[in-house]
């Protein structure tokens, strides 16, 4: 949560070409295009006027990327918040209408309320680790549908054409795996918090990767925290006699399946982690539930071990 005080909320509804704002102080909504020239200027009038500024947009698969680098490059503060967080807040409000210009004052109101996490700049090396891993979890969307495809096709030519995009998506993942592995290398300011995280069994250098990049709250949480922020945390569903089962909901996915498969991988080689889980089967547990809790296990873990910058050893403990 971020509790600096804020002179005026600016919400940005970002499209493509352009940017609907929303001014807290003026209560006036404002257009301008998504480009270079136009933000530089509307940067510089929030400079001249001296004001602290906090600017509210949501993660819109790239095209927030300008502003955001443009708005931590002249140190003023912005979120580039979850959108199913801003969905949820502006139900929550009784706001059902959505236009360009209700979303833009919904999401200065957000940031005034909510206090979210601030968006942290990043060095050329740290964007390019970024976006090869954002590529590579699109890829993996690229495969999964490919396969999906595969079983659902009976013509002999139209399984030849999808087992060939299989193919290709599948040398993809490699490569990138291999580009990620050297960028990160390149990072130099996240090497400790990498080696730390990789001294773990089961963790490799994607899924090191993937924390690095989609997780940077790693090691400042506590467990109840990071569990939730990741979507590995048991919600109730509970009311009145009623005991419903928990189920894992939301967070961020990406870092969700970093975990999963490094938890499958942990299972195996990792003595904490294979006793944890084979203590929940022999509990009577599902395989599924007892898998998710080895995640969260595996998760606050790691979280413990970035904060106390202490390497694995087999004698760690869950915090």
């Amino acid at each position: 949560m971020n509790n600096t005080s804020y002179q005026k909320y600016v919400g940005v509804d970002v499209a493509k070409s352009k940017l609907d704002l929303f001014d807290s102080c003026t209560t006036q909504s404002s257009v301008t295009r998504n480009h270079p020239q136009q933000i530089m200027t509307m940067i510089d009038s929030w400079k001249q006027s001296g004001e602290n500024v906090l600017v509210v947009m949501e993660a819109t698969g790239g095209y927030e990327s300008l502003l955001a680098q443009l708005l931590l490059e002249n140190n003023i503060d912005c979120v580039i918040a979850n959108p199913k967080q801003v969905r949820d807040f502006i139900r929550g409000m009784g706001r059902l209408a959505k236009t360009d210009r209700i979303d833009a004052r919904s999401l200065a109101l957000f940031g005034e309320i909510v206090k979210p996490a601030l968006a942290e700049k990043s060095d050329e090396n740290e964007q390019k680790l970024k976006a090869l891993v954002h590529r590579r979890d699109q890829v993996l969307r690229q495969l999964t549908q490919e396969k999906n495809r595969l079983d659902q096709t009976r013509d002999s030519d139209t399984k030849t054409s999808v087992q060939q995009a299989i193919d290709f998506y599948k040398q993809q993942q490699k490569d990138l795996d291999k580009k990620i592995a050297e960028a990160a290398k390149q990072c130099e300011h996240l090497q400790q918090k990498a080696e730390i995280i990789q001294s773990c069994k089961g963790v490799g250098p994607v899924t090191t990767a993937v924390l690095l990049c989609d997780l940077p709250e790693l090691g400042s949480l506590n467990r109840a925290e990071v569990a939730k922020l990741v979507g590995v945390a048991p919600i109730a569903n509970d009311s009145g006699q009623k005991n419903g089962n928990r189920k894992i909901y939301g967070g961020k996915r990406t870092v969700r399946k970093a975990i999963y498969m490094a938890t499958i991988v942990a299972m195996r080689w990792n003595k904490t982690i294979k006793e944890f889980y084979q203590r929940l089967r022999a509990q009577g547990k599902p395989a599924k539930v007892a898998i998710v809790a080895c995640m969260r296990k595996l998760l606050t873990i790691l979280n413990a071990m970035v904060r106390n910058n202490q390497k694995w050893s087999e004698n760690q403990l869950a915090p």
